[in-house]
């Protein structure tokens, strides 16, 4: 690819959207029009950038082993979300928590709720109270994992370093009884001993992968002892971290979960105070858009820009919607209505998921719980009645919903509300 053709494309991924490389191709907002060989060769002289010093890619240390590295470009939409993440540091949502007594209990039930939704694992608040509040004996596979979680997050609120012995130990915790005779780890073994696929991707032959994760040790444990460290880059390591680990996939299986949880240890580690209790919550409310930003990592040869904009994206739509629940939780008081905290939860999957208007069977797929019609209408008509939504005109008989803006005290830019 010419030079001048390349700068002139990268410098408008760094001005404006990041574009995918379907945008790239075929999308009209990037207008570069791309035919996939040119595509190929974009990707190609970037990752011949990477290699040197280059004022728009940074080039990470870590090993790899499909291609020539791991990178990120700094430019105007991934500094954007991550600058409104640092203007969220002194906001309730990103410390205590608005919706639960403490800090540590808004991490538990946020991370053990997300994390397991996120892989399609059942459960519900009220079962999570029994187990973790009441000690209740575990019934099945479900409960040893949600167990298994708060295990895990007691042992990386401890704050151990970061290296391969510790790793271990905690892919152990999460995996305590849960794991298929086929994907245990060989006794002595830190890491698996067969090849593994991820959709349709590999991930690092085994025998390499000691190799890189020590890399990541190294990487993460010098940033973190350094006396300077560039505040964008700290706020980017516990990201790093996640993509990391699923890119490698140390193990037959929890990666993800062992990856989500990583990402919580070393946001401990940094001492940042811009990390919500609540990512992997809103991870789970957006996990076809997170299974997408992997995709795109992956697909443009380890651009970690896209997952990384992904993640402080939906941080901020989390953020923002739990600051417009406030009010409009005081905006129902005045009007005597009480909401309670599933109704809360339900508003916010609402505002997360919000892409017009919807019926209640809209609702219910947004919500993912059981209810019968007559249920789902009586919450949505108290939605209305205090404000929440409005009713909306429609051509047939079918009920139809829309949030009301004029309730929303907060831009939601990210999640379609204006």
């Amino acid at each position: 690819m010419i030079i001048e053709k390349f700068n002139e494309i990268l410098s408008k991924q760094l001005e404006a959207e990041y574009y995918t490389a379907k945008e790239m191709q075929y999308g009209n907002n990037a207008g570069t029009f791309l035919s996939p060989f040119e595509y190929k060769e974009y990707l190609e002289e970037k990752d011949l950038k990477a290699d040197f010093d280059n004022k728009y890619i940074t080039k990470l240390p870590l090993k790899t082993f499909n291609f020539k590295c791991i990178y990120y470009c700094l430019g105007i939409e991934l500094q954007s979300a991550i600058e409104m993440v640092f203007n969220w540091e002194n906001s309730e949502v990103f410390s205590i928590g608005r919706f639960s007594n403490s800090f540590l209990e808004s991490r538990i039930y946020s991370e053990i709720e997300g994390t397991l939704n996120v892989e399609n694992v059942p459960t519900t608040r009220r079962r999570l109270k029994e187990l973790l509040e009441d000690n209740a004996p575990s019934k099945d596979k479900n409960d040893i994992i949600i167990k298994n979680m708060k295990e895990g997050i007691d042992f990386v609120n401890a704050l151990p370093e970061f290296n391969r012995d510790n790793l271990f130990k905690l892919y152990s915790i999460l995996s305590k009884d849960c794991l298929e005779e086929d994907d245990k780890l060989r006794i002595g073994d830190y890491y698996r001993y067969d090849t593994v696929e991820i959709s349709r991707y590999h991930g690092c032959p085994h025998n390499l992968v000691d190799e890189c994760m020590d890399s990541l040790f190294s990487y993460v444990n010098e940033l973190l002892n350094a006396k300077k460290t560039d505040k964008y880059l700290m706020m980017m390591l516990p990201h790093i971290c996640h993509y990391y680990i699923i890119y490698i996939h140390p193990y037959f299986d929890y990666n993800g979960r062992t990856a989500r949880m990583v990402s919580y240890w070393i946001y401990l580690l940094t001492g940042l105070k811009n990390f919500p209790s609540f990512v992997s919550e809103a991870v789970n409310q957006t996990k076809n858009k997170y299974y997408k930003a992997i995709e795109n990592t992956r697909d443009s040869h380890n651009d970690l820009t896209y997952f990384l904009i992904y993640l402080f994206n939906i941080t901020n739509d989390y953020a923002l919607a739990y600051e417009n629940l406030v009010n409009i939780e005081k905006e129902a008081k005045t009007k005597g209505y009480i909401v309670t905290e599933t109704e809360i939860n339900y508003m916010k999957k609402i505002l997360i998921s919000y892409e017009g208007v919807f019926s209640y069977t809209d609702f219910l797929k947004t919500v993912n719980v059981e209810m019968s019609k007559q249920g789902a209408l009586k919450i949505l008509n108290k939605f209305v009645d205090f404000g929440f939504l409005k009713e909306t005109e429609s051509k047939s008989k079918t009920k139809l919903f829309d949030i009301n803006k004029d309730a929303i005290a907060y831009s939601l830019k990210h999640l379609g509300v204006k």
